[in-house]
């Protein structure tokens, strides 16, 4: 038994939690009253010891003016956590904070391209790319979907790369690991996509906000380690990997001088420079101490991975899965049911009462899936596995 007891139901109606409170808004067109929200990337867990005992020291200060920048300990608890998990040197100099990855994407997005442009992006990925970043932007979306075989995904370089080399495409948003479909990208396929942005000039923003959320037998190579200083932005936050998201806090690595000088100039021309009081001190304490409590949510997470791919396998034989090698994401696919995306929708909210981020959320190309967060305790998995089993398992 661990110091962690991730089993621990913790009742979080009523807590102002996007998650779980008003989330049947999020489903328009659907009756998802009385549903079990297992979608947004939340976890039902608390954070770590250390990171609630500072906030509760800061709370207790009682005077909640603005924050001063990262100071050096900020900076070297992060430079020597992603040292010691994925082996990266980084400069302090290179480190910018932003409330935010889907924000820090926007910047780049507005700062490196113009209305019009392309972005480059992988679907099916994670949907406010497209919709948040891109297109509230008035650039275009330029698609270059991942192959999907028996569950697995690999990327079309052939197609991407004619896509990147359109003088049209500015910025390419990698999502290391990828979601919703759980790849943990090889070195070999990250040295191809760096190679083909590099030779055709295409600005790589690299988001590994998942990067510590690798399961057991792979590993998370960072983009920035093959790309050197070249036409490479980074984005990591603390927000996944210890629940602390509504603390608005995410560190974007530029470490080229002149990237860096624009991007910024952009965070300050869109007033977004302000940090959050909690989320500096919150960070900095996750990133210290909280190694020990990501390897038991890690063994955690990954059993809860693990029984719900062989609870489908065994009880509900026209649903399959990809495997999960990093996220706490479950990809379900649904498409041999027979059933219209909709229809799939329909069923999973309405009949078995499980909220998962639908398919058609991420593009086209997830239609008929459900992407499924297993970050909760396995009570809740095997309670949403019932429920789609008396549906779908017949």
């Amino acid at each position: 038994m661990g110091k962690y007891n991730f089993d621990r139901y913790i009742e979080r109606r009523g807590t102002d939690s996007s998650k779980w409170d008003g989330f049947e808004s999020r489903f328009p067109g659907y009756n998802a009253s009385g549903a079990l929200p297992m979608w947004v990337a939340d976890m039902d867990f608390t954070a770590p010891d250390e990171v609630i005992d500072v906030l509760k020291k800061k709370a207790a200060f009682g005077i909640y003016g603005y924050p001063a920048s990262k100071g050096k300990s900020f900076d070297d608890a992060f430079i020597r956590w992603v040292k010691k998990r994925h082996d990266l040197d980084m400069m302090a100099e290179s480190l910018v904070i932003t409330q935010g990855v889907v924000p820090a994407i926007t910047y780049a997005v507005q700062a490196f391209t113009n209305e019009g442009d392309g972005v480059l992006i992988q679907p099916p990925v994670y949907y406010p790319f497209k919709d948040r970043c891109i297109t509230y932007n008035k650039r275009k979306a330029v698609e270059s979907p991942l192959i999907e075989k028996d569950g697995s995904y690999t990327i079309d370089f052939e197609d991407f790369e004619r896509k990147a080399r359109d003088e049209n495409t500015k910025l390419f948003i990698l999502c290391s690991p990828h979601n919703p479909v759980g790849r943990v990208w090889t070195e070999a396929e990250l040295r191809r996509i760096v190679e083909i942005c590099q030779k055709h000039h295409v600005l790589i923003f690299s988001d590994e906000i998942h990067s510590d959320l690798v399961m057991e037998g792979f590993k998370h190579t960072p983009t920035l380690k093959i790309a050197g200083t070249e036409n490479i932005i980074t984005a990591y936050a603390a927000s996944k990997t210890f629940n602390l998201a509504g603390l608005r806090t995410s560190i974007v690595v530029i470490p080229d001088e002149s990237i860096r000088a624009e991007y910024t100039a952009q965070i300050r021309a869109d007033e977004a420079a302000g940090l959050n009081l909690f989320g500096l001190p919150a960070t900095e304490a996750a990133y210290t101490y909280g190694e020990d409590y990501l390897q038991e949510l890690l063994s955690y997470i990954g059993a809860n991975i693990q029984y719900a791919a062989e609870y489908i396998e065994e009880n509900i034989p026209n649903v399959a899965v990809s495997r999960t090698e990093g996220t706490y994401f479950l990809w379900i696919d649904f498409r041999k049911t027979g059933l219209t995306p909709d229809e799939i929708n329909r069923k999973l909210l309405e009949q078995a009462k499980v909220a998962g981020d639908l398919g058609g959320w991420f593009g086209k190309e997830g239609e008929g899936f459900i992407r499924l967060n297993l970050a909760c305790p396995r009570s809740i998995v095997e309670e949403a596995l019932k429920r789609i089993e008396s549906v779908f398992g017949n």
